[in-house]
């Protein structure tokens, strides 16, 4: 399988080894990690302020003299946001987007994912809405799963793009997701095909990864703000919780803990950011009818604020949304973002092209 996917693009460097397709999921060797060959493009510059001490070349210094610079004043912004530098967001389309959702499991191997096409329509709503070019593929088995990113990471279209987004909505647990046919895929394979190697013409480009699938099984049962209490939750009360669910589901299934399924960290990575719809560990919720919870208060919030946000910012305001679900029985959900060297920062520009030249 391995073999066949490198073989569809030139000079793709997934690993040293060739990995047959039960392999793909796991990837936990302990291969010495390569060494990045390429200075990114976009490394972190110093500021103008006379009270920045980044150095452009920063050298090892062991001890030293820590003096912490005290505040002037109260602020609500950082000193050095109008100082640090944002992504180019000119061209149209901005780029290309891939939305790929696992709905329908073949032979009931997994149970249906009811109210993810609403989660589709939404998703591809939106980046349409932020100008990038939408491909959706839906109930993909493992094979069509990696022919497609492969495909996808490999399209000479990236050369004219400003960025891309990549969508995935699955079921899963920590670390992988499941494709139609039940079989589970590392994420950090998924990852892989768009480092600075294998994927050379999104290079100094941001990448963002949007992904709904549950990241364990745990329920967040929340906590009464009014009443601070200590005690654990009861194995009764989680048992009792779980029976109530009535038109929600998770995107978990049911697993016990395989270490051969901890992803492994790439320091070689950049440009990249991560959207994931729980912490690890938990369950992720989704109406039957209406969709997740996380994408309905993604899209809310970037088709309102992306013309005048930055990406980090609007994912801090998905976040505070997210918040304030709750179903029947009292049930919570926390979103977790993760960058990858990510450098500069992003806005989306809606509406707009490249900037006119002055006279």
């Amino acid at each position: 399988m391995s073999q066949g996917l490198s073989s569809m693009v030139p000079n793709l460097s997934l690993e040293d080894t060739i990995y047959n397709a039960e392999e793909l999921i796991t990837l936990t060797g302990t291969n010495s990690i390569p060494t990045r060959e390429l200075n990114s493009p976009d490394s972190v510059r110093s500021c103008d302020s006379d009270n920045c001490c980044m150095e452009t070349e920063p050298t090892e210094k062991g001890m030293m003299d820590v003096r912490v610079v005290p505040a002037a004043y109260h602020r609500t912004n950082s000193n050095q946001f109008s100082q640090m530098s944002s992504y180019e967001m000119y061209r149209r389309p901005r780029g290309l987007a891939l939305i790929i959702d696992i709905e329908v499991y073949e032979n009931d191997v997994q149970e249906r994912r009811f109210g993810s096409h609403v989660d589709v329509e939404n998703m591809k709503a939106l980046l349409q809405g932020l100008e990038f070019d939408v491909t959706v593929h839906k109930n993909l088995q493992l094979g069509q799963f990696f022919k497609q990113v492969t495909e996808f990471c490999s399209n000479k279209m990236h050369d004219e793009a400003d960025m891309t987004v990549v969508v995935i909505l699955s079921h899963g647990k920590d670390g992988v997701v499941y494709a139609a046919d039940g079989q589970s895929i590392n994420m950090e394979y998924i990852y892989e095909f768009f480092n600075n190697r294998n994927c050379p013409l999104l290079r100094g480009k941001p990448k963002f990864f949007i992904v709904q699938a549950c990241r364990g099984d745990r329920p967040d049962q929340g906590v009464d703000s009014s009443e601070p209490s200590t005690a654990p939750p009861s194995p009764e009360k989680t048992l009792s919780q779980s029976k109530k669910r009535r038109a929600e589901a998770l995107d978990a299934i049911a697993c016990t803990p395989d270490a051969a399924d901890v992803a492994r960290a790439r320091p070689t990575w950049e440009d990249m950011i991560i959207a994931y719809s729980t912490i690890p560990g938990y369950a992720s919720l989704r109406d039957h009818e209406k969709g997740t919870w996380f994408v309905q208060s993604l899209v809310e919030v970037f088709m309102s604020h992306a013309h005048d946000t930055e990406l980090v910012d609007l994912l801090r305001m998905t976040s505070e949304r997210l918040s304030h679900f709750t179903n029947e029985v009292g049930e919570k959900q926390t979103c977790n973002v993760e960058m990858r060297h990510l450098y500069k920062r992003i806005y989306f520009n809606p509406g707009l092209g490249k900037p006119s030249s002055p006279l």
